[in-house]
This record gives C-alpha cells, sequence and structure tokens, in this order.
C-alpha cells in the first residue's frame, strides 16, 4: 500500500520547539517523526521513508555539518532546511543543506519551503530544468 502522508523528520534539542513544529505540519498533513538528538535523527533517518528532514542548528551529539553529510550520503534526494537563531553561518555549514531560515523566519516560511522542496525534488529531473529555464527568460521574453 502506498503512503498517503509524506514523511517529515523534524531534529532538535528544544521540545517545545519540537512539539510546535510537529503540530504545525501535521495540521496540514505532513507525519512528523521527531528526535531530540544527531543519533536519534539519524537513526530515524536510515530506518524510516523520509520525504524531507527540518534540523535544527545546534542538535545535541556532533557537529550539524557531519549530521547533513551522513543525511545526504544515504539519501542524497532528501531535502535538509536548517533552523537557526544564528546569521550568517560559515559556508562549511550549509554545503550539504536545500534551504536555510533563520528561527524568526520559522513561523512564516517554514510550510512554504518544504512544500516548494517536495514539489521541486518530485518533478522529472527535465521538467525542473524547463522551470528553471523559464522562470530565467521570463524577464527577456515578452
Amino acid at each position: 500500500m502506498a503512503r498517503l502522508k509524506k514523511t517529515i523528520l523534524c531534529v532538535g534539542d528544544n521540545w517545545d520547539e519540537l512539539v510546535a513544529r510537529r503540530m504545525l505540519l501535521e495540521t496540514v498533513g505532513y507525519r512528523v517523526l521527531p528526535a531530540t538528538d544527531a543519533d536519534e535523527g539519524l537513526r530515524f533517518f536510515r530506518g524510516n521513508p523520509i520525504d524531507a528532514v527540518v534540523l535544527d542548528y545546534q542538535v545535541p551529539g556532533m557537529k550539524i555539518e557531519v549530521v547533513t553529510a551522513k543525511m545526504k550520503g544515504a539519501k542524497p534526494h532528501v531535502p535538509i532546511v536548517l533552523l537557526s537563531s544564528f546569521w550568517p553561518l560559515p559556508k562549511n555549514k550549509l554545503i550539504s543543506i536545500d534551504k536555510f531560515l533563520t528561527k524568526s523566519q520559522e513561523s512564516a516560511m517554514l510550510l512554504p519551503a518544504i512544500e516548494e522542496l517536495l514539489t521541486v525534488r518530485t518533478k522529472p529531473i527535465f521538467v525542473q530544468w524547463l522551470d528553471t529555464w523559464r522562470s530565467r527568460n521570463r524577464t527577456v521574453l515578452p
């Protein structure tokens, strides 16, 4: 039987923030797996069909660039959204990230960011290329 809901893995050290994210995402139909540290997040990531990851910058257990590299190494097609109160972040922290949001943007931008990443990822590569080409040429073509 096919899965009906997309599954989002949320990894962070603040339980209240995880619960709030879970409630937000579940109200629009996502299935959410919350994890409170890097090891638990990686276990869930490897052991479940995950469609996207929402990852807090200060996740306990290992450096963020190590966590994201392990996730992309295992499932490169799964988009990762990084949330942080800090900005700007060093470029080495953002290498495996598909979208970065500051925590002040989270409430307004998290759902649109996830929906955009999931929509782009589900389109065939040619359609992605064509959409990009069209958007670049809109300003040139009448």
